[in-house]
């Protein structure tokens, strides 16, 4: 009994086997070409049948039997009829190599296993099988299985099949179902598994916020631009986390409400979301909203997809500006109408028609020809922005634009703008009708001031009024370049307030702000020159731009503004002097020294500044040591700005 249960075990390994080999091979012979998959599984199953033979179970004394037809069965339902036709080939060789009185009925059976996996893979017709269709191959697989021994002389048969019967055709249905179905499953989940990798490359791939939250509002999953939208090192800094760690305690707020809405009603939704984030910036976005459902049917999460329309608002708000613009414009005007026959002749005009034009208003008249009407009025004046020599060009393109319908804008005298339109009638002629857009057109220029203003603002450090760094640097490269053509000095000096940031966190950004402030104003104060200009470099450091101004000149005004400033007397307990003070860099270009570079004056001067901060703060100091004349009785002196 132990030797057919260690038969039986070794029967179910060798199944086993075949099938684990197959399932997690599936990928690699996937890769292979078709008659190289179809000659590996072949192959492997009339290995694994071969070794079935060489292990027969042993059901009683003198009956033996054996798993034979499960790899071949498997291999031609579960791959392809050659696959089948392969295996069933070697077991067949392997059975008549092993000789006995049985050779040729166990031959037969197998035609009759191979026959019958060819007519299950027929019958899926290219379809997966599911578990009913492995239960329904099971039973017919054991069935053949049996159909060797039909094959041997009645007396072995009806003496062996009461014995052998039933335990064999249970043992084939049991590993045929059970190993198919788990090559199947492993099937399954590799494609699943494929898919899920798919579907996370395309969601990675996209440029739009993609999200999964659960239904606590906590992130489960995400893309690449969603981590970019919250201004997140990636996607897995936002897993397990909410938009309270995002986003301001307002907005995350009116976010989980709009959550909790689409979650209570179970249906998609649409909205539009004005989002500020903690760095400060404000973004616009349309944001749909789907439930997440688990496989009970229940929702466990939220899908979102985010688009950001910041720039789509910024163009609504403008066209709405214009619209309304022109509607203001439009309500308080009427309009001129005029209306020509096929052949361009006046047939009919109002009397607005011709105060727009009234300096021809007399040729304005019915039966005149819209040519004629033309050349009057360019030799009136009446007509603006035509070319010199072009006016007869000019005529041929308006009396043709009268041949279709069409909108356009043409300029008067006066500065006067009118928005035309023509639409053709039915006889072939035209009707024009034309507004006044004078107002609109000066609305616009007006914008389009504003905008060259609000550029000019951009130029300006709003903390401290004075030049930010980006316009610093513009005008230090045509200074530099003025100086080099001029052959003129140029100075630069880099200012910095002398223990600041403990300042800062001493009395706080508030007090911060006000002290640098302060600062502001008395290098601005200083700047007296037109060409002179000051600006914020960064943080508490300042820079400043001396046309014309030697080494001596830009000493003794940073003397100056260091005296200045400690005459503020804005108490700083960090300071020697228990006051707010500053440390000056120069650095000059003199009107010879064509070898030196705008960066390099950059970096002289604030190679002097650290120079000032490391001689002890609260001083002025050359890029070059040098007698300096501020007021001080040294170079010493003058370096250390008398502190």
């Amino acid at each position: 009994m132990i030797s057919a249960w260690h038969d039986l075990l070794g029967n179910l390994g060798i199944v086993a086997l075949f099938a684990a080999a197959l399932a997690f091979g599936f990928d690699w012979i996937r890769q292979r070409s078709d008659w190289l998959q179809t000659a590996i599984i072949g192959t492997t199953a009339g290995a694994c049948t071969c070794a079935l033979l060489l292990m027969p179970i042993t059901l009683q004394p003198g009956v033996i039997y054996d798993l034979r037809a499960v790899p071949v069965a498997l291999a031609g339902f579960l791959w392809s009829p050659p696959a089948a036709v392969i295996a069933g080939v070697m077991a067949a060789i392997c059975r008549v190599y092993l000789g006995g009185v049985g050779a040729a009925p166990a031959v037969f059976g197998m035609l009759v296993i191979v026959v019958t996996s060819i007519v299950g893979w027929m019958m899926l017709r290219g379809r997966a099988p599911t578990l009913r269709d492995m239960v329904l191959f099971g039973i017919a697989a054991a069935a053949a299985s049996m159909s060797g021994w039909f094959a041997t002389p009645p007396e072995i048969w009806q003496a062996a099949l009461p014995k052998i019967g039933l335990p064999g055709v249970t043992l084939v249905f049991v590993a045929v179902v059970v190993a198919g179905t788990g090559m199947i499953a492993e099937r399954r989940r590799r494609a699943t598994a494929w898919e899920n990798q798919v579907y996370r490359a395309v969601i990675d791939a996209m440029p739009e916020p993609i999200s999964a939250k659960d239904v606590d509002g906590r992130f489960i999953a995400a893309n690449p631009a969603t981590a970019e939208l919250m201004l997140a090192s990636g996607p897995a800094a936002l897993l397990g986390k909410t938009d309270h760690d995002f986003y301001p305690l307002d907005v995350a707020s009116a976010f989980r409400a709009d959550e909790l809405s689409a979650i209570k009603s179970g249906k998609v939704m649409l909205i539009e979301q004005r989002a500020k984030r903690r760095d400060g910036s404000e973004v616009w976005l349309a944001t749909l909203k789907a439930p997440l459902h688990g496989s009970d049917g229940t929702i466990v999460g939220l899908l979102t997809h985010n688009r950001d329309i910041s720039e789509l608002k910024v163009l609504e708000a403008q066209h709405e500006e214009a619209q309304r613009q022109l509607a203001d414009a439009l309500a308080s005007m009427a309009d001129g109408l005029v209306m020509f026959d096929r052949r361009q002749r006046l047939v009919l005009c109002n009397d607005r028609y011709r105060e727009i034009f009234a300096k021809t208003a007399h040729l304005r008249v019915p039966g005149t020809p819209f040519a004629d009407i033309l050349r009057a009025s360019i030799a009136s004046g009446e007509q603006a922005g035509i070319l010199p020599g072009q006016e007869e060009a000019w005529i041929a393109r308006t009396c043709a634009s009268l041949a279709t319908s069409g909108e356009d804008i043409i300029e008067l005298s006066g500065d006067r703008w009118f928005h035309t339109r023509v639409r053709l009638t039915a006889d072939g002629g035209s009707l024009s009708v034309l507004s006044d857009v004078t107002e609109a057109r000066r609305t616009q220029r007006q914008l389009s001031e504003l905008n060259q203003q609000l550029a000019a603002l951009a130029r300006i450090d709003s903390l401290t009024g004075l030049t930010n760094r980006r316009a610093f640097d513009t005008a230090l490269a045509t200074e530099f370049s003025r100086s080099a053509r001029a052959g003129t000095p140029l100075s630069l000096m880099f200012l910095d307030v002398d223990h600041f940031k403990i300042y800062n966190d001493a009395h706080g950004h508030p007090a911060g702000d006000g002290c640098l402030r302060a600062v502001a104003r008395v290098i601005g104060d200083e700047m007296k020159r037109p060409g002179d200009l000051a600006a914020r470099y960064g943080g508490e450091e300042f820079v400043a731009i001396l046309p014309q101004t030697d080494m001596r000149g830009a000493a003794a005004l940073a003397e100056m503004i260091r005296q200045r400033v400690r005459h503020l007397a804005i108490p700083n307990a960090s300071t020697p002097a228990g006051i707010v003070t500053v440390s000056i860099g120069i650095a000059t270009r003199e009107g010879s020294a064509s070898e030196i570079t705008g960066e390099e004056l950059v970096a002289r001067a604030d190679k002097a500044l650290y120079a000032a901060k490391a001689a002890g703060r609260d001083r002025v100091m050359p890029s070059v040591p040098r007698l300096v004349n501020t007021g001080a009785d040294s170079p010493t002196q003058a370096a250390a700005g008398g502190g």
